[in-house]
């Protein structure tokens, strides 16, 4: 409903409300005087503007009804931490993208000492490496990593499995606020073997 059909609405409740406190007389001052057919004419337009408000006002609980129903809900991804031996060793591995726009922004971690080696496909300035860091550690420095970023809400750990079905490392993927781009999750990150190297490619999904 436009201002002005408010406006209008506004105006002619304000006179009904003048009409019923005179007991529905002629309303008379100084500078007002209306004949009964304007009367009749006024009373007629307040009507019509009672059914319009009262059919806005239907349209309007419809509509937030409607949106009861249908509540927009963002759903935690799971966030469990790998449990590992303190003992075992990770190299970590930061995708800082090309600026802080960037948001190919992901943490691998490579299991030390499995003969297996992850390679970043992506120029050097785009990825930093922290060698011999225990998980308890991986963790820290994620979250010191991740919370830079304000539309970064979570993260969370996926594993990542070689070709014989064994656990050679982990990704932890930052969640974001779904407006940013459409996907709390938007991250697609895949990963090429060749024998005893893996490499990862990290692209953005499309948009929904």
């Amino acid at each position: 409903m436009s201002l002005k059909k408010l406006k209008t609405i506004a105006l002619a409740c304000l006179v009904a409300m003048l009409m019923a406190s005179c007991g529905g007389v002629t309303l008379q001052s100084d500078t007002i005087k209306l004949t009964k057919k304007q009367i009749e004419e006024a009373r007629k337009q307040i009507e019509e503007a009672r059914e319009k408000a009262e059919e806005a006002r239907k349209k309007a609980e419809e509509a937030g009804e409607k949106v009861k129903e249908e509540p927009f809900e963002e759903k935690p991804l799971p966030r469990a931490t790998p449990q590992v031996s303190e003992d075992i060793l990770f190299t970590l591995i930061y995708y800082v993208g090309i600026s802080r726009k960037d948001k190919r922004r992901a943490v691998i971690l490579d299991l030390d000492d499995d003969g297996i080696e992850f390679i970043p496909t992506v120029r050097d300035f785009e990825y930093e490496i922290l060698q011999n860091v225990s998980m308890e550690e991986a963790i820290y420095e994620t979250e010191i990593f991740f919370g830079h970023e304000g539309l970064i809400t979570n993260y969370y750990f996926k594993k990542v499995v070689g070709l014989d079905g064994s656990v050679i490392g982990y990704e932890i993927r930052p969640t974001y606020i779904r407006q940013f781009y459409g996907h709390s999750d938007p991250l697609d990150i895949k990963y090429s073997f060749n024998r005893r190297r893996v490499s990862v490619f990290i692209r953005l999904k499309s948009r929904p």
